[in-house]
């Protein structure tokens, strides 16, 4: 596998409904995966919120849902569900990849396949409790796990870079990408005993954050934010033009917040 990712969208072409259905079936019985059927956006073809929580390994729920909503990419839903874990690298992102070409290494090897756009999805195994990420440990380096899901591009006619069965989650990449701790006792006393101090203190250490942690910074204020009962247009109020401010693009900002909104749904 080459160490370099490739930086233009490689040839694919869309599959019928049925072959999709087909690959779909194979999928969940050979590998264990639990399958829903996506649109060319990467969309789940399932309406509604949640679509992807349709998710089944079941050969008729799957012909079921399919015929239901005939679609031609495969999702896969991630986390404990299927017993995989992915790795997403951005190739649209400079520093995601510098950060592929610094660590593939370590990495590899594992089940690796080349994505639509460019990039890389690296599966794992073995990483119960993990959930999904964004912008960790770098831009452009995005985790699918409990909760998330990833379109199989190998059926959409994509590379399988590498065949290797999927290995264990590294352990030190599992450091890299987990949101940040708790802040100490010390720092929640704050907000209990003065709510407006407490957010204050949290602004000022986002408006702080060093190159390299202002998008963990971000996540860990809205966290601390959605834990205090705010609803997400004030939070992204609050934290979207701080973000901003420390050299984030607003997409970027939005993305993560949103991140930490869904974690705490969970």
């Amino acid at each position: 596998m080459s160490d370099t990712p490739e930086t233009s969208t490689e040839a694919s072409f869309v599959p019928s409904a049925d072959d999709a259905l087909t690959m779909a079936t194979n999928l969940a019985r050979n590998c264990g995966w639990a399958v829903f059927p996506c649109s060319v956006t990467k969309a789940p073809a399932i309406p509604g919120p949640g679509g992807y929580k349709h998710a089944t390994k079941d050969p008729d729920e799957i012909k079921a849902l399919w015929r239901r909503h005939p679609a031609p990419l495969i999702g896969v839903a991630t986390g404990s569900v299927s017993g995989i874990w992915v790795l997403d690298i951005d190739v649209k992102h400079p520093e995601a990849v510098d950060w592929w070409m610094a660590h593939n290494r370590l990495l590899l090897p594992t089940l690796a396949y080349r994505t639509r756009s460019g990039g890389v999805h690296c599966y794992y195994r073995d990483a119960a409790g993990l959930t999904n990420s964004t912008s960790r440990p770098v831009r452009g380096i995005d985790v699918r796990g409990e909760g998330g899901y990833v379109i199989h591009w190998f059926a959409a006619g994509l590379e399988c870079l590498d065949h290797s069965p999927p290995a264990p989650w590294p352990a030190w990449l599992r450091r890299r990408v987990e949101p940040p701790v708790a802040p100490p006792a010390a720092e929640r006393d704050a907000w209990s005993g003065d709510p407006d101090a407490g957010l204050r203190g949290l602004l000022d250490k986002l408006a702080g954050a060093a190159e390299g942690g202002r998008n963990d910074m971000l996540f860990w204020a809205a966290c601390r934010l959605f834990s205090r009962g705010l609803k997400a247009r004030e939070v992204e109020a609050l934290l979207v033009p701080i973000a901003v401010s420390t050299g984030l693009a607003d997409p970027e900002a939005r993305r993560t917040i949103a991140s930490a909104a869904n974690r705490g749904t969970k």
